[in-house]
């Protein structure tokens, strides 16, 4: 036992309040104690019972192993004994008293709530330095939670792209001494995340701000949701082009492009010619078929940078990005000629037709409406040219109308 009681000279030394004790048949028998132990134990106020303690302590050594074990006390709920087992089967056990606060408690709550939360929680100095952080980490990093206490992120040569968006937040927050939140897109081991990350200051009994505690909350799919439901938002649901909305929301974004001269802007506006027909004839659903048909080419038609919206029934428009005037009249003919070559095989029952107006973007265009306004005008000076044609016998064949060049307006 020469061990075991230079142990408990050293605690005495710390004026730690701690014992030996072994079993004795059923009782527990206090072998040897530190001076610290007579002021913690005996009947005085605010002293935890001898009786107390060793009912305590007996009824937790029969679950002891190799490791420590608490023995806590239901008619002294302050006080809290560690009992460490000396031997293998344990025979001898090692105890240390400590008389907790309502402080040491809450601390320990938070311990225990921390250490099973499904977000990543820590706890910063002023250097980075992780004084606190939870098993989560691992999940996301592949590094365990020990490596990262006494180190930053920086030491621990984490990503630099990561390093870079939680040091200045944290700065932050020791700057101002207020909380802050951003969304911060991370590397963890399984790929780009999206992270919540909430950075609050936390005071010490001087009231400076020492530490600062972090939660970091993933989001990403949220975020995917979010994405998905703003881009049905903007989605034409029949035929997959954008609708009026997210056509106006991306011109909008071109137009101030043009305003700052980053290059030309042209639009095309299509109309179906005599598409009532369509529906008359073979039915709404084959006029839905044509309209997706359309959208499908359209689509083919359009560059990497262009987009294609149906602004309402059998209206179509294609915003044509760095496309100046002959690019513009070249493509609107193409799309012509594809729209025209339809038939059975693309859902179309019968031949198709369009009137096509185009028209440039202008530094003098200050709104959406004046743009659609002059494609408008120019897309039914077509429509109304190829009715006069058919009114006066001199009509010809859906794919040959409006053939010539488009003129710009």
């Amino acid at each position: 036992m020469a061990m075991e009681e230079a142990w408990l000279q050293w605690f005495a030394a710390s004026s730690v309040p701690a014992f030996l004790c072994r079993r004795d048949g059923g009782r527990v028998e206090i072998t040897s104690r530190t001076p610290q132990f007579a002021t913690a134990v005996g009947p005085g106020a605010g002293q935890l019972g001898e009786t107390i303690l060793l009912a305590g302590v007996g009824s937790t050594l029969p679950d002891i192993d190799s490791s420590p074990a608490a023995a806590r006390f239901s008619d002294a709920p302050d006080w809290e004994c560690t009992l460490q087992a000396l031997d293998d089967p344990p025979t001898a056990w090692l105890g240390i008293l400590r008389l907790t606060t309502e402080r040491q408690r809450h601390c320990e709550t938070f311990f225990s709530i921390a250490q099973a939360l499904p977000d990543i929680v820590a706890r910063l100095d002023r250097n980075h330095r992780h004084v606190y952080i939870n098993p989560r980490i691992e999940r996301e990093t592949g590094i365990p939670a020990q490596l990262f206490i006494g180190k930053s992120k920086r030491e621990l040569g984490l990503p630099p792209e990561l390093v870079a968006q939680w040091e200045p937040l944290v700065d932050r927050v020791l700057r101002s001494e207020e909380p802050a939140e951003e969304e911060q897109q991370l590397p963890t081991i399984h790929g780009v995340r999206t992270f919540l990350t909430r950075v609050v200051p936390e005071r010490s009994p001087d009231g400076r701000v020492r530490t600062v505690l972090s939660t970091s909350h993933d989001i990403t799919r949220l975020k995917s949701l979010q994405q998905q439901l703003a881009e049905l938002a903007c989605t034409d649901p029949l035929t997959s082009v954008l609708n009026r909305r997210g056509f106006s929301e991306r011109i909008e974004v071109e137009l101030s492009r043009v305003h700052c001269g980053g290059g030309p802007l042209s639009l095309l506006l299509l109309d179906v010619n005599d598409f009532k027909s369509v529906n008359d004839r073979f039915g709404h659903l084959a006029g839905d078929n044509v309209l997706m048909a359309i959208g499908d080419a359209l689509l083919r038609e359009a560059g990497p940078n262009d987009f294609v919206a149906r602004l309402g029934g059998d209206e179509f428009c294609v915003a044509l990005v760095d496309s100046d005037a002959a690019d513009a009249s070249a493509i609107g003919e193409r799309i012509r000629r594809r729209i025209s070559g339809l038939g059975p095989g693309d859902r179309c029952p019968c031949q198709i037709g369009v009137s096509i107006g185009l028209t440039a973007a202008a530094v003098g265009d200050h709104t959406v409406s004046d743009l659609i306004t002059r494609v408008d005008r120019q897309m039914y000076q077509e429509k109304s040219s190829t009715v006069r044609t058919f009114l006066t016998g001199q009509a010809e064949p859906p794919a040959q109308r409006g053939a010539q060049a488009l003129r710009i307006g």
